[in-house]
């Protein structure tokens, strides 16, 4: 008889105990299938840690390659820098010795020149006059732009000023409008209160006019009251109606 994992077992003697020998049996498969289920899975654990670091290997090294691929490019690229820079180093030393050639003509014509030179101081004192002069005038200019500039400056200022002076009369415009909307509200409300305010004062007036006929007539039994009402008065020791227009 062979277990879960392989393992030969012995052959279990005749029971004896009946089901106690029975449930032992199965209670030793159960605790032999239990070991096996967790070695598995922490063999399956295991496994996909493995892989996991497999795959972070394998991206490791696609990262090495494109790095190596990368350097690869930029020593290609140094490499023709490399050639560029002797390509100029060598039309810089060909220029070099053209210019040196060239300056050894150079020197030959001037001292061919020198004698037209001394000509040309007469010229250049003249056009060192004239451009005093201009340099004089320009001067005047710039003193005039710069007085011109300032101006500008302070007319900028005083614009700026007034954009924010309007800004601020426009705020306090808006804040006047809410204001006054508020005020109407208030008022309203104050007319709402006044218009209560008379109803209870009619209704305490009314009470209160009721209270005194009803005291003068248990003061005087058998007077009639039945003609005095608030809109009513006494003139000339007479109930009369009042006049509404006074």
């Amino acid at each position: 008889m062979r277990g879960f994992n392989g393992e030969s077992m012995p052959e279990s003697p005749e029971p004896k105990g009946g089901n106690a020998l029975l449930h032992g049996a199965f209670l030793a498969v159960a605790l032999d299938w239990r070991t096996q289920a967790r070695n598995a899975a922490l063999q399956a654990q295991t496994l996909q840690a493995l892989e996991t670091r497999v795959a972070a290997l394998e991206e490791e090294k696609e990262k090495l390659r494109r790095r190596d691929e990368a350097s690869q490019a930029s020593l290609q690229l140094a490499e023709k820098a490399k050639e560029e820079t002797e390509k100029q180093l060598a039309e810089a030393a060909k220029l070099q010795a053209d210019f040196l050639a060239r300056e050894t003509t150079l020197q030959i014509q001037v001292t061919g020149l020198q004698g037209t030179v001394e000509t040309c101081k007469e010229i250049t004192k003249g056009l060192e006059d004239r451009y005093r002069e201009q340099a004089s005038e320009l001067e005047r200019m710039k003193g005039e732009t710069a007085t011109q500039a300032k101006a500008m400056g302070l007319l900028q200022a005083d614009r700026d000023k007034l954009q924010v002076e309007v800004s601020r009369l426009r705020v306090e415009k808006e804040a006047l409008e809410k204001q006054v909307a508020s005020g109407d509200t208030v008022i309203e409300e104050l007319e709402k209160d006044k218009k209560a305010l008379i109803d209870d004062m009619a209704g305490i007036f009314e009470e209160g006019f009721q209270e005194a006929l009803a005291q003068a007539a248990c003061v005087n039994p058998g007077i009639d009251v039945s003609s005095c009402d608030s809109t009513h008065h006494i003139v000339d020791r007479k109930v009369v109606p009042l006049d509404l227009d006074d």
